[in-house]
């Protein structure tokens, strides 16, 4: 008795067992034939699944077909990814019912995609974890139905409009991708989903090709999110929310061509103490790289190419595991940080930006590609008697420059160790100056039409009276001069306008004009540009003046390892420099921060801000 009860247990496990594998079997086979010749349509789907016995017999085992995969006498997996598939999901695919993962990924929409609409069954494969439906022709009349799949962890979809709202419920999804990755997807778009900040759980997102609207500040709610990559998104627009900061597992940050992205980057960026990856490209993006970047001490790759960033690219010393250095094709300028962390055996690519040899002799061993800066702009000055000093400011070392001077396109000067040149004659002008360290890289001048204008200009000069500067200058006669706009910068390099004066028109007499400051720097330097009724202009001589009444105070001196700096405005650049004359570290005057000194060694240094220096002592 006992063994004929043993013999019926083991029929009934295996009608049991042969059942649920020919069900699967049969779905299979259903699939198959949704996209193969339908002879009612006389639709041919030309599909191309092979390795499947479709033509078998019931009982068969579809186990080992190409992408089918069996756990338990069930069919777990199902990647159709291989082939190149034409037609629609068979409703079948819901008999499926112990699928934990389905990729029907398609060769996208310009090949061979899925079409068609979600069948309701799908909603029946509750134990799915896994779902690829990307890169097809999916309609979203049905795709709510992908709600029902609460257990999934994965999923990647290519959306013909947006989002459903049912999709609410999937609150397990760790990997999420939504959009397409081809040259000619969908030109449907959606707008980022109200309820993806409450996929806490979300450890990957990337959004492709098809997002539209703005990033709103909610991203930075998804707490555990360690891979965000935006990519190629035409109709995003606004800015990089400053709640990205808040995603402190990112591992991986990458924003590139989506050209309408505009704003600057927020220094909240620099929260990202875990980021390894920074990608940035093809943005409208401006303005400077946040100092704090250099909090990134984990990152390996920073890639930022293709915006209109500019300005000098902050330090990055403190990055010693960066390997990776591209930022081409921006608006960067001023000294190039010290590469000093990047392995030899890294890549660093600075081309294609405005950078001059400053800072680029101490880092050539490091550089694989540097060439294609913008032009460099010629300065002028007018001098007594009719000519101009003409000279560019190009950084690096003055003795290993070669400054090649041409008029109307003939060389007629060439200079080493020597950034100016003086002309008469009225030409056009331009400069190419070579460097014997960095020696891949020509940097060329914008062309310089000199035209001698006819304002003479005998003097120009300023004092210090009260809280004031007042400026003074005499010409000896004046032709169409419109007037004098009077400029001030903190340096001798960058100047803003600050008033404007008439000039006297046409006139043979002196004239002496006057301009007072009311608000000087602490060093003010300042020029004039005269300016002609015809639009043509030219610029002074530069003269400087300082605040004598500034007293610098540096405390405690000696000092060891914090230095506090007053009697100069908030805000003052300040410059340590050692014996050497280098300048081993800079800050801000900030009278509530004392500035930390302990990375320098102990030695005499000055300290310059304002125009103004003392020397300190460092003692240990």
């Amino acid at each position: 008795m006992k063994n004929c009860l043993l013999a019926f247990l083991f029929l009934f496990s295996f009608k049991v067992f042969g059942q649920t594998l020919e069900t699967d079997r049969l779905a299979l086979v259903a699939i198959y034939n949704a996209t193969a010749y339908n002879p009612i349509t006389q639709r041919d789907y030309f599909n191309d699944i092979s390795g499947w016995a479709v033509g078998g017999a019931p009982g068969d085992s579809p186990c080992g077909w190409t992408g089918v995969t069996c756990e338990g006498g069930r069919v777990t997996r199902l990647d159709m990814s291989m082939f190149q598939v034409h037609g629609p999901i068979a409703p079948e695919i819901g008999n499926l019912t112990a699928l934990k993962y389905l990729d029907l990924r398609g060769g996208g929409a310009e090949f061979y995609p899925w079409i068609g609409e979600v069948p309701d069954e799908l909603g029946n494969l509750s134990a799915l974890e896994y779902l690829n439906l990307s890169h097809n022709r999916i309609g979203i009349a049905n795709m709510g139905v992908i709600g029902n799949l609460t257990n999934l962890k994965e999923l990647a979809v290519t959306p013909l409009g947006e989002i459903p709202a049912q999709w609410a419920s999937l609150v397990n999804l760790e990997v999420l991708f939504l959009g397409n990755h081809e040259a000619f997807g969908p030109s449907e778009t959606f707008a980022f989903p109200g309820f993806l900040p409450n996929f806490t759980k979300l450890r990957e997102l990337r959004l492709a090709g098809q997002l539209s609207g703005t990033l709103p500040a909610q991203i930075g709610d998804l707490a555990n999110l360690e891979i965000l990559e935006i990519d190629r998104n035409y109709g995003l627009t606004g800015q990089i929310p400053p709640e990205i900061g808040n995603l402190f597992k990112l591992k991986k940050l990458s924003i590139v061509i989506s050209q309408n992205m505009n704003g600057t980057i927020p220094t909240e960026i620099g929260n990202l103490l875990n980021l390894e990856e920074l990608h940035l490209g093809d943005l409208a993006i401006t303005g400077s790289i946040p100092s704090q970047i250099n909090n990134l001490t984990k990152l390996t790759r920073i890639q930022i190419g293709s915006t209109n960033l500019g300005g000098p690219f902050p330090a990055i010393d403190n990055l010693t595991a960066l390997s990776y250095f591209d930022i081409r094709y921006n608006h960067f300028k001023g000294r190039l940080p010290s590469l000093a962390g990047i392995p030899v055996g890294g890549y660093v690519n600075i081309g294609a930006n405005a950078f001059t040899f400053a800072g680029l002799e101490e880092n050539f061993s490091k550089l694989d590609g540097y060439g294609g800066q913008a032009m460099i702009p010629i300065l002028a000055q007018l001098l007594p008697g009719g000519s101009a000093d003409l000279s560019v400011e190009v950084g690096g070392t003055l003795a290993n420059n070669t400054y090649r001077w041409y008029k109307n396109g003939a060389l007629f000067a060439t200079n080493i160790g020597n950034q100016s040149v003086a002309v008469t004659e009225e030409a056009t002008y331009r400069v190419e100056v070579t460097n014997s360290v960095v020696t891949g890289l020509k940097l060329v001048s914008n062309d310089y039409v000199y035209v001698k204008l006819p304002v003479t200009l005998v003097s120009f000069n300023a004092h210090r009276i009260d809280d004031q500067n007042k400026l003074t200058w005499k010409t000896t006669s004046e032709t169409n001069n419109k007037g004098f706009e009077i400029e001030r910068g903190a340096d001798a390099k960058t100047f803003e306008k600050i008033g404007f004066v008439d000039g006297s028109g046409d006139t043979k007499e002196i004239q002496t004009y006057h301009f007072a400051d009311l608000l000087p720097l602490t060093t003010s330097y300042y020029r004039l540009k005269q300016l002609d009724y015809d639009g043509k202009f030219e610029y002074s001589r530069i003269i400087s003046i300082k605040d004598e009444s500034i007293v610098l105070n540096v405390y405690p001196n000696p000092a060891q390892e914090y230095l506090t700096i007053s009697g100069i405005e908030t805000g003052t650049e300040v410059s340590i420099i050692n014996e050497s004359g280098r300048v081993v570290l800079k800050s801000r005057i900030n009278p509530k921060q004392a500035i930390a000194i302990s990375g320098l060694s102990a030695g005499l240094y000055n300290v310059l801000a304002g125009g103004v220096s003392k020397k300190l002592l460092i003692s240990r």
